[in-house]
């Protein structure tokens, strides 16, 4: 079994810069990183929290 890096959700909001209640309006559209629940306590896996932040990146436009 592999355990990887655990995040607290207050230290994924300071990690990405976003309040917890902008976590709590991405929970309830299921738009937040997979959640680990652990007797009650939410943990977001550090893999987790990187593909998320990969599948949400956006490109700059170039203006021509």
């Amino acid at each position: 079994m592999d355990i990887s890096p655990l995040l607290t959700v207050a230290d994924f909001c300071q990690a990405v810069g976003i309040s917890r209640s902008t976590w709590h309006k991405l929970k309830r559209k299921g738009a937040t990183p997979a959640v680990v629940t652990i007797g009650g306590i939410q943990r977001i896996r550090k893999e987790a929290a990187e593909a998320w932040l990969a599948e949400n990146e956006t490109r700059g436009s170039t203006i021509h």
